[in-house]
């Protein structure tokens, strides 16, 4: 059974926390930035939440998000970037892109969020659908051992309290295998992974 929370959805959840997260999680990841560095073309954040990860590139960075507390974060954040960069509201699982699109993607600690199984495995078919042949992607979750999640279940309530309400974030936790599995299963070949607090998996579409 999946979890549920007290919110009406997810979305709603991450308007409430938008504003706090938005300072909270202003950095990019180290690796996403090493990753984006020379990258060329169009590139998709996809869940790019306030835009933490908008690293400055040789392309033009597109940032995708379902909540639109997040996007409107996002929007100003790309304003200030000083490079290109174009940020939609639409759901990871139900793209608006075109074919073969992107030459590069970044799916950052969002995979884990989405609450269903069939929802999770249409996300990764989806950033599979529009990337260009030949190119790569990054994907990553939190792994059984951030300290978040440690000894707890497969599906988890993560509370984010904003102004005494408690807000309940979802996330599944994969294994590294059941993650390298089915990112296989759409049709990528795995380049390298690893874990540590999260699984990170380096992706190429054939």
């Amino acid at each position: 059974m999946e979890a549920k929370t007290q919110e009406t959805s997810q979305e709603q959840v991450w308007d409430k926390i938008a504003k706090p997260w938005q300072e909270f999680r202003d950095k990019p990841m180290p690796e996403v930035a090493r990753f984006l560095k020379n990258k060329n073309g169009r590139i998709l954040d996809l869940g790019c939440g306030s835009g933490r990860n908008f690293v400055k590139n040789k392309g033009i960075l597109y940032g995708v998000d379902f909540s639109e507390e997040m996007v409107k974060f996002a929007k100003k954040k790309a304003k200030k970037s000083g490079f290109k960069v174009v940020v939609t509201k639409e759901h990871a699982d139900d793209l608006h892109f075109e074919d073969n699109f992107f030459s590069c993607a970044i799916f950052i600690a969002t995979l884990h969020c989405i609450e269903t199984v069939e929802k999770r495995e249409k996300a990764l078919q989806e950033i599979f659908r529009v990337l260009e042949p030949g190119t790569e992607a990054m994907i990553t979750v939190w792994s059984k051992n951030h300290e978040r999640v440690k000894n707890k279940g497969k599906e988890v309530l993560i509370p984010w309290t904003v102004n005494n309400d408690k807000h309940d974030r979802y996330y599944y936790i994969y294994n590294k295998s059941e993650l390298e599995d089915l990112i296989k299963k759409v049709g990528f070949r795995i380049i390298k992974s690893w874990e540590d607090e999260n699984i990170v998996v380096m992706v190429k579409k054939p």
